[in-house]
């Protein structure tokens, strides 16, 4: 059951950051930015669903103890980008017909975007066992 909680979880991740590179492209570029066809679209976001679920299905290496915390983002990280990669040259997401600034600068900001998620979630996590074990403590009291 949580294998499948953590596909859907995916598709809502590659939906959800699909939307806001289409308003942010949309807002920098303009019209041309949306300039697909129908079946574009929906390669684009089938896409998106797919790299989503690549990231967060690998997820479930935390829930293993074994593996110190830099080793388990590792193998996470590593997972989500051996499935983003082949999907973004291919789907022009990384501009490699741009020039290698262009390619280098999509690469940084794909990496850059994903540690600020990753970052995000463990403040959030951390922040949440925080107020449980407050809350064991108080009840310990």
């Amino acid at each position: 059951m949580k294998i499948v909680k953590l596909f859907l979880k995916g598709i809502a991740w590659g939906c959800t950051v699909s939307v806001f590179v289409i308003m942010f492209g949309s807002a920098i570029v303009g019209d041309t930015f949306l300039a697909k066809t129908s079946e574009e679209f929906i390669r684009q976001f089938l896409a998106a669903m797919i790299v989503g679920i690549g990231f967060v299905v690998p997820t479930l290496i935390y829930d293993n103890r074994n593996l110190s915390r830099w080793v388990q983002i590792l193998i996470h990280m590593g997972i989500g980008f051996i499935v983003y990669f082949p999907i973004a040259v291919h789907l022009g997401w990384i501009p490699t017909n741009l020039g290698l600034k262009m390619t280098v600068l999509s690469v940084l900001i794909a990496i850059i975007s994903t540690f600020v998620i990753l970052l995000v979630h463990f403040i959030y996590y951390k922040y949440e066992a925080d107020k449980m074990n407050q809350k064991i403590d108080h009840l310990n009291q």
